[in-house]
């Protein structure tokens, strides 16, 4: 088997990140290879991480963020979860948001309005999700032949009271790309990597939920002026969303 990790970054990983990654065991009989993409635009980053895997005959692209703390059994573990099944298309490991909020997996995600998401209900197995963050995720590159490039969308997400804006869920939008081609896509909570917030330095989650708190479909929702996560229900949207549509070119240079 022939895989390729591929890290996408803004050029200064953090040192846990190196450090667990320097401990990962990867499956037997692998041939590995390696990309670090830098920049500022993870979706692009991400793009020239599958063009490589594509370009070098991959079976598997492992790709990870380089603020994750890995457990070392990780890519192994991601790697077996795809198995003989050629329907499973991408295997994503389980960690939560850098303020420790949520776990960055979703259900009932809709691209066209955001805020039906919820989060699934989880224990210890694999379940099959509509979406998975690009903390730790591996990725079968023969379902990657059956989509057309580019294979990375974005939403940039405007807060005009914050005065912010975020670029994001480029990893929700192509695990929808590949639902909507009859792939699957898998969580397994089982394997579990910590968050690096640089700024607090400090790795989310403080401590894992319980399987008495997991074990619910939930959904993020404003309770008394404050984000908060609550049993799933319809309509338990904090804010309006609408969607404008914008421009984007890429200028590429060999």
């Amino acid at each position: 088997m022939k895989l390729l990790l591929g890290i996408p970054s803004a050029g200064s990983p953090a040192a846990l990140f190196s450090e667990s990654l320097a401990q990962m065991k990867l499956p037997e009989s692998t041939r590995f290879e390696r990309i670090v993409v830098t920049g500022n635009y993870v979706p692009a980053q991400r793009e020239l991480v599958i063009e490589r895997a594509l370009e070098i005959g991959a079976d598997i692209v492992v790709m990870c963020d380089d603020d994750m703390v890995l457990p070392p059994s990780a890519f192994v573990d991601l790697c077996a979860l795809l198995g003989d099944d050629e329907r499973v298309a991408l295997a994503g490991a389980l960690y939560y948001s850098r303020d420790g909020f949520r776990p960055m997996a979703v259900d009932d995600w809709d691209e066209n309005d955001t805020r039906t998401a919820t989060i699934p209900a989880f224990d210890r197995e694999p379940i099959e999700v509509d979406g998975v963050g690009f903390g730790c995720v591996a990725i079968r590159v023969a379902a990657l032949r059956n989509l057309m490039p580019p294979y990375f969308a974005a939403h940039v997400f405007v807060e005009r009271a914050a005065a912010r804006v975020r670029v994001c869920n480029e990893d929700y939008l192509f695990c929808a790309r590949l639902r909507r081609a009859g792939y699957r896509v898998l969580l397994d909570p089982s394997v579990r990597c910590g968050h690096y917030d640089r700024q607090s330095k400090s790795v989310a989650p403080a401590s894992w939920e319980s399987p008495d708190v997991t074990r619910h479909r939930r959904m993020a929702a404003l309770v008394d002026g404050k984000p908060s996560l609550v049993e799933a229900r319809e309509a338990a949207y904090s804010t309006a969303e609408a969607h404008v549509h914008a421009g984007l070119d890429y200028i590429v240079v060999p």
